[in-house]
């Protein structure tokens, strides 16, 4: 479970949500059909991608997140955290 975060991985064990906001960052380019295919494949749902940091935003269940860990085309999955600037 290397390519979970930190943070994530600390959500899905004590979060009482069980789907998540993630990004997924990959190791291929892009590939909008099969990165949609994936992520309905595992009960998901694609949000948009990312194109800048070659990543796309999806919610998925917390097993759907570790199943989709194992798949080469993804190099690492975060939990899609708000944040602010002050």
């Amino acid at each position: 479970m290397d390519k979970i975060d930190k943070n994530l991985m600390d959500e899905i064990q004590n979060s009482n949500e069980n789907t998540l906001r993630v990004i997924v960052q990959l190791n291929e380019p892009f590939n909008e059909e099969e990165d949609k295919r994936i992520v309905k494949s595992l009960g998901g749902e694609f949000l948009f991608d990312l194109p800048i940091i070659n990543s796309y935003v999806a919610k998925l269940s917390k097993s759907a997140i570790k199943m989709l860990a194992l798949n080469k085309r993804v190099k690492r999955i975060f939990l899609d955290e708000k944040i602010s600037i002050t």
